[in-house]
């Protein structure tokens, strides 16, 4: 079969350590799939069609510029990795009409990153998908690139990190923007699934910082509503294991970067749950809200369901057979 070929040796990041050259457009520090989210408004967004739990927003003020940006508007966000996640949350703030600079270490992987997010916000618009209000070029005109954290920073009213699940790289960002942020400005982190008492432990702002995630604390309206609109569109082509495959540089790359992760939260699973009638009467009244449990509704949500099956069974021989 031939000698293994080993990639040569990478840039070393903020965290010090080696890693191999990340594809085209995708950061030195996020390289996630991300989850989608709805678009923030003033306060909370509307639903999109790939939509979550909502998650609520407040922003602080300050002029300032970076890069391409010629002036700064109160409320502008800092995005902190360039990677599958700090492009979507750049999308998702630009489709709210939010100025965005796009940060991360190396003035490349911004060149790429923009890049990629144009492609992506041409093909929404065509596809008629694209959020907001506001054409892709205004959205697109929202968001530029910068290399120098300390001129991203400047003008920023909310600043989210999204580099890696790494606990201690997080910890060194935090760090880094606790010495140069005001008393203003909201610090978030796209974490997964680190604690933050870990990640915000000493800082000086530690009050300012929370974790800004596409999901949290769920009703079970919402949990079904991460499946419908989110991972079973997926799943509907694609099963769970080659979602894993494609969200990183196959299997074992997804179980490198996530493995740590994944182990912390099954660490946390309690015992099995009895199911109490408590528990079940609440996610019942949560179902009958759209649903009611007497038999009428129930049958014409269940025709409802059978046609959706029938047209997606349609849809995937028409995609196979191309």
């Amino acid at each position: 079969m031939g000698t293994e070929q080993r990639p040569a040796p990478g840039p070393r990041g903020l965290s010090g350590s080696a890693r191999p050259p990340p594809a085209q457009g995708t950061s030195q520090w996020a390289r996630r799939t991300p989850l989608p989210a709805r678009g923030p408004g003033a306060t909370r967004g509307a639903r999109e069609p790939v939509g979550l739990s909502p998650l609520h927003w407040r922003w602080g003020p300050g002029p300032g510029r970076c890069a391409a940006m010629a002036s700064s508007e109160p409320g502008d966000v800092l995005i902190l990795g360039s990677g599958l996640i700090g492009r979507s949350w750049a999308m998702l703030f630009a489709s709210g009409g939010f100025k965005v600079k796009l940060y991360d270490i190396e003035q490349q992987q911004v060149t790429n990153a923009l890049e990629t997010i144009r492609k992506e916000m041409k093909i929404l618009e065509q596809s008629g998908s694209l959020r907001g209000s506001l054409s892709s070029e205004e959205q697109l005109s929202l968001i530029s690139g910068c290399s120098n954290i300390q001129a991203a920073v400047e003008g920023a009213g909310h600043i989210q990190e999204c580099v890696p699940e790494n606990l201690e790289l997080k910890k060194k960002i935090f760090a880094q923007l606790d010495q140069i942020v005001d008393d203003k400005v909201v610090l978030s982190s796209s974490t997964s699934c680190l604690l933050p008492s870990k990640l915000f432990a000493g800082l000086a702002h530690v009050k300012q910082c929370l974790v800004v995630h596409p999901e949290g604390i769920v009703s079970p309206s919402d949990l079904d509503l991460v499946m419908s609109d989110g991972l079973g569109m997926r799943y509907a082509f694609i099963g769970p294991l080659e979602t894993m495959h494609l969200n990183a540089e196959g299997m074992l790359n997804y179980c490198d970067r996530y493995r740590e992760g994944m182990k912390r939260v099954l660490k946390t699973f309690g015992p099995i749950p009895d199911f109490s009638r408590a528990t079940t009467e609440k996610v019942n009244q949560a179902m009958c809200v759209n649903v009611p449990d007497d038999p009428e509704h129930l049958g014409a949500r269940r025709q409802w369901r059978d046609e959706c099956l029938l047209r997606l069974a349609k849809l995937k021989r028409q995609m196979q057979s191309q």
